[in-house]
């Protein structure tokens, strides 16, 4: 398997496993960590800086100038820990992984791919990293873009093309789990990206990745992560989660897919709108005249609130 060669080979064996959607990805990071460290991989957890408006009612990602009691590592990579808040109160889904894993990174995409990706690459080179994987939780970070469920594009096409930048791996887990796309469409993307050479391997979680997911969302609110732990429990069938989305939970929900970062970007249509643009604001401009709805969008649309 392309995987494990890949792992055999890496030097040094220190990983950056982060959240690819939000907040609420931390947890599926969880899998692929304990698999890297069956290969003696030191992994450093994160995610994007970015929190469903149940937890956050400001409108967007945040922004590293937005935290408080964090370690600031340049303008957009933070540690972030348990007493991390924003700076009006609100105490971010990475903030609330912190109490459980340590240290955490923070991503803060409003300032584009460009000075995300050179931040990482500032970061890889001063901790010795030697492997960076994205992890989306349901998988619509492999859409192209214009399918009819996708609900959330912004936040996984950013984080697609910074991988894509620095040469890094993107990890699906609980296929279909957050409800976007169909199950139909998921299984053509993989297609094309089998067809493409852009598969790399796949593992599966274990018992005791259930029981550190299942205590790690005693802290951190989400629901997409939690599918493959159903389905590693027996579930099967249709489940109900956020504003009615229907998803199918099957035996592939307990699967983890890696993808090679570049190809996932030539089929991900999004990641490849918004390469250049110089910020969250352009990037989401942009993905607007294509005709793309993005979560952005939407937080905008039912939020009220206002905070300055």
């Amino acid at each position: 398997m392309d995987l494990i060669k890949i792992l055999k080979e890496k030097d040094p064996k220190r990983a950056f496993v982060f959240g690819m959607g939000g907040g609420g990805d931390i947890v599926s990071t969880i899998p692929v960590a304990n698999f890297l460290k069956l290969f003696d991989f030191e992994v450093i957890h994160g995610g994007v800086l970015w929190d469903r408006l149940i937890i956050d009612p400001k409108p967007g990602p945040r922004a590293i100038e937005e935290l408080e009691n964090m370690e600031k590592l340049n303008e957009v990579l933070a540690f972030v820990n348990e007493n991390t808040r924003t700076n009006y109160g609100v105490k971010p889904n990475l903030a609330r992984s912190a109490k459980y894993l340590g240290k955490v990174v923070a991503l803060d995409i409003t300032k584009g791919v460009k000075k995300l990706g050179r931040g990482l690459e500032e970061f890889i080179l001063e901790n010795r990293i030697g492997l960076v994987i994205g992890v989306d939780a349901g998988g619509d970070a492999i859409a192209i873009g214009y399918e009819s469920g996708v609900r959330s594009p912004l936040a996984d096409a950013l984080s697609v093309a910074v991988l894509n930048e620095i040469g890094g791996i993107v990890a699906v887990s609980g296929i279909g789990g957050d409800g976007e796309l169909k199950f139909e469409e998921l299984m053509l993307n993989i297609s094309g990206l089998f067809r493409n050479g852009g598969f790399l391997g796949c593992s599966s979680i274990t018992a005791e990745d259930c029981t550190e997911m299942l205590k790690l969302c005693e802290e951190v609110l989400t629901e997409a992560s939690k599918i493959p732990i159903m389905a590693y429990n027996g579930e099967l069938g249709l489940k109900k989660i956020r504003k009615g989305r229907t998803v199918l939970i099957t035996p592939l929900s307990a699967l983890i897919f890696y993808f090679k970062a570049d190809e996932v970007f030539e089929i991900n249509e999004t990641a490849r709108l918004i390469r250049d643009a110089k910020n969250l604001e352009e990037a989401n401009r942009i993905l607007n005249k294509n005709g793309i709805t993005t979560e952005l969008d939407y937080e905008r649309s039912v939020s009220n609130i206002e905070i300055t």
